[in-house]
């Protein structure tokens, strides 16, 4: 049986549990963390720290936190809610599909990056080119929610939105923040492939 505590992930439960809506497929959103500046190959930012991350999430952020909060430099996990719950990292309209519970599971991760972040002196321009460390765990645990590994409105490869209510309501598996419906996010640019 699936875990709804994600083993080795920091459990940070912040309560507040709600249900999601089973009569939809299983899914897991991929998103990333943004910083204030807009940080480029000119002038890259180092990344924001895991714990500074993990504490906005705990306390002014409760209103946006994912389930899981990623580190892929470092391989380190927080959890904010179980599996079990909805999360509430995307916008849900009044009236319009329940973006956050539109599924037997919404997984919601928020991978700790931003294009052109810096570590330890190196730059990041996609996520997918950090070390990813935590990956295949992550992907496991997510699949062991019966969450298929196929990206129903394609692999995201750059920041540009694609969205359908049909096929987000239809399909389950992993969708970007930029291909869910009621949102205007376009991360996450970039997401590694699926593990072994």
């Amino acid at each position: 049986m699936a875990e709804i505590w994600m083993p080795h992930a920091i459990n940070m439960d912040l309560g507040d549990h709600a249900p999601y809506d089973p009569g939809f497929p299983p899914k897991a959103i991929a998103h990333i963390t943004a910083d204030t500046d807009k940080a480029t190959p000119e002038h890259p930012l180092d990344l924001v720290p895991f714990t500074n991350l993990q504490s906005f999430f705990t306390h002014d952020g409760k209103e946006k936190a994912p389930h899981i909060l990623w580190d892929p430099f470092a391989g380190a996990f927080a959890q904010f809610f179980p599996a079990t719950s909805r999360s509430k990292a995307v916008h849900d309209l009044a009236g319009g599909t329940r973006t956050n519970r539109a599924g037997k599971v919404v997984i919601q991760i928020e991978a700790l990056f931003f294009p052109f972040c810096r570590v330890n002196g190196k730059v990041f321009r996609r996520l997918a080119d950090t070390p990813c460390k935590g990956w295949p765990a992550l992907n496991a645990w997510v699949r062991s929610w019966e969450v298929p590994d196929t990206w129903p409105m394609g692999h995201p490869v750059d920041f540009t939105p694609h969205r359908s209510e049909t096929v987000w309501e239809t399909k389950g598996g992993w969708y970007a923040h930029a291909q869910v419906p009621e949102n205007t996010h376009v991360d996450p640019g970039s997401w590694p492939d699926f593990a072994e």
